[in-house]
């Protein structure tokens, strides 16, 4: 279904997404066709959603941004490149803004767009009305969630913890009242998250189980994944983090992790066993320069390549020899002469599809809840689980070092990296000082709590919304 996102249907066209201001927060309407006189079945309503789908597949969002901005602002990756793109890992950030705002706001306003249509008044079947706003509601949920890890002000020394600045949430499309909304509560936002994808899983489907579509078993492991990312700031969250995970393991049976036999055909298959949601991907889609097989490998640009070095473990230190993520399996090995990522995004021809989330994260999600409560016997099984199936040695210990270590070694390049080091509390490790030169340009990571852990919000967002508000250090 390579051109899941892309076919020609009546709504197409609909939407001209703006780069800044109140278009970011709602896109505005291109054709004569409107949202509320537009939408007249479940097809369309589908086709609606379809723009979600595919803005969030673009190189501002999960086909590139959002999986290198986590990994690179890491010990994993460097840019190699001067191409000037993703300098994400300097951390080096203009008060005037980075980072993908813009993109995902669309995206929510698509969503509500699609929250927001008369369900009951629609024409079709209205298990699929119901499964297509589901989506919508877990969608919202994720690209809010996205947000919050680029944006929030959670992490930083200072500024509140759950009561911090989070990001606007977003529920409604052009509300007249709010049309240039203020920035709420990290702990608000986290609850609003949690209640979308509550509500996403109560409307769909259990036998819609395509991964290229949201799904009841991708809700689950969103919240799994959000409430671990949150439980560093409120610890309560961890059960729900568990919960969540666990019935992923537990009740989506469609889905299941790949032993060493399948590890690295899961990266050139689409909807393979382990992928609970990923982002469908033609060969027109951000291809050339913008795909990920070229930017981590790339003959012209191979923008991000892994950092090696004698300061903190480098990824040759990390593995064993025998573990399939390893070089001698054609996962890791040189591009062009450094060291790269082979074996993820592998076709040159740009049609691997964006794997946002997989099994083996419920594995490990499960294992650091269990941990956290008090178990580390289940820990540890939950824990082996995953080197087990990877030709590594199993772990004699379950602590929260070693869940952070496979948790590096299972998703290396997925963007994850940067997230698991915030939320543990962790200063940026120094690999290599002239590879990794981070803020002050000298090689020097920042500390856990600088304000660099959160991006800045660009000057045409806070000129065109006036209750947006700057995050500290950037003023």
């Amino acid at each position: 279904m390579k051109n899941l996102y892309n076919k020609i249907l009546i709504f197409s066209a609909m939407f001209l997404i703006f780069s800044c201001g109140n278009d970011d927060l709602e896109p505005t309407l291109a054709m004569s066709k409107s949202s509320e006189t537009g939408i007249n079945n479940a097809d369309d309503l589908a086709s609606v959603l379809n723009g979600a789908y595919d803005r969030m597949s673009s190189s501002s969002y999960y086909a590139r941004a959002m999986i290198i901005n986590g990994a690179t602002r890491s010990d994993n990756f460097y840019p190699a490149s001067t191409s000037g793109r993703n300098y994400a890992s300097s951390m080096d950030f203009s008060s005037n803004g980075y980072g993908p705002w813009g993109t995902i706001y669309g995206v929510i306003a698509i969503c509500n767009i699609v929250i927001q249509a008369d369900a009951a008044s629609l024409e079709g079947s209205q298990v699929a009305i119901s499964q297509t706003v589901g989506e919508a509601y877990a969608l919202r949920a994720l690209a809010h969630f996205d947000l919050l890890r680029e944006y929030g002000q959670h992490f930083i020394t200072g500024q509140g913890g759950s009561s911090a600045l989070g990001v606007p949430y977003v529920k409604t499309y052009r509300d007249p009242a709010n049309l240039t909304p203020a920035r709420d509560t990290v702990e608000s936002n986290v609850g609003d998250i949690v209640a979308d994808l509550q509500m996403g899983i109560s409307m769909m489907n259990s036998s819609a189980v395509n991964a290229e579509y949201m799904n009841i078993g991708a809700a689950y492991a969103i919240l799994a994944r959000a409430a671990l990312y949150y439980g560093s700031v409120d610890s309560s969250y961890y059960s729900a983090a568990g919960s969540a995970a666990k019935w992923v393991l537990d009740n989506w049976g469609a889905k299941a992790a790949v032993g060493s036999a399948g590890y690295m055909a899961s990266w050139y298959t689409d909807n393979a066993i382990n992928s609970l949601f990923e982002l469908a991907a033609s060969g027109t889609d951000n291809a050339g320069i913008n795909g990920m097989a070229n930017t981590y490998r790339g003959t012209t640009y191979g923008d991000i390549r892994i950092v090696e070095g004698s300061g903190a473990p480098d990824v040759h230190a990390i593995y064993e020899a025998s573990d399939i993520r390893y070089t001698s399996r054609g996962m890791l090995g040189t591009a062009q002469g450094k060291f790269s990522v082979l074996g993820k995004w592998p076709s040159m021809d740009f049609t691997d599809n964006n794997k946002v989330i997989r099994v083996e994260e419920m594995h490990l999600i499960y294992a650091e809840a269990l941990l956290r409560s008090g178990n580390s016997s289940g820990a540890l099984t939950y824990l082996n689980n995953v080197p087990a199936i990877r030709g590594a040695s199993p772990y004699t210990e379950a602590t929260i070092a070693n869940i952070m270590l496979e948790r590096r070694k299972e998703f290396f390049g997925e963007g994850l990296r940067f997230y698991d080091l915030s939320r543990g509390g962790l200063d940026m490790p120094l690999v290599d000082s002239f590879k990794q030169s981070y803020d002050d340009l000298t090689g020097t990571p920042p500390a856990y709590g600088s304000y660099r852990y959160a991006y800045p919000i660009s000057l045409s967002e806070r000129n065109a919304n006036p209750n947006i508000v700057q995050n500290y250090g950037y003023e």
